[in-house]
């Protein structure tokens, strides 16, 4: 059986989605803001990718996804120096680059397996259905059986 449909998985608007994504922003840049200096440069990436895989897990690839590159962008102007301005070094290109990976890997690995879930929820629900149908047609002919009898 073909299911078409595995992709809606999520049962969530995309107002909450939105609504989720930006409160978490918004609590995990105050946090770092709020630590100051001796915070910066210390992989301010991983606080916000932990938060896409945790959207990724809710609302699907694609909220985790523009959260990734919203936030990647905003924690290498604010917490990795020189601030302000969007330039990597080297070193830093390389740590950027494995945390994106990193956080795209996992929100893909996550996205695949809800939509697996959900897959199987939905062949349950439909060969349960097709049980009780089989079932009422069985009871049926069965009476029909020991009317004529």
């Amino acid at each position: 059986m073909i299911i078409k449909n595995a992709n809606n998985w999520s049962s969530h608007s995309a107002f909450e989605a939105l609504i989720w994504a930006f409160s978490s922003f918004v609590i995990i840049s105050g946090c770092m803001h709020a630590m100051g200096s001796n915070f910066y440069s210390a992989h301010p990436y991983k606080f916000y990718f932990f938060a896409a895989t945790v959207l990724a897990y809710f609302f699907g690839y694609k909220t985790a996804s523009i959260y990734i590159l919203v936030s990647s962008v905003y924690a290498n102007l604010y917490f990795v120096p020189p601030f302000g301005v969007f330039s990597l070094s080297a070193d830093q290109v390389e740590r950027f680059l494995i945390n994106l990976l990193f956080g795209s890997v996992a929100t893909f690995f996550i996205e695949i397996l809800q939509r697996q879930r959900y897959k199987t929820k939905l062949l349950l629900l439909v060969s349960e259905s097709r049980y009780l149908t089989l079932l009422h047609r069985d009871n049926q002919l069965l009476l029909k059986l020991k009317r004529k009898e």
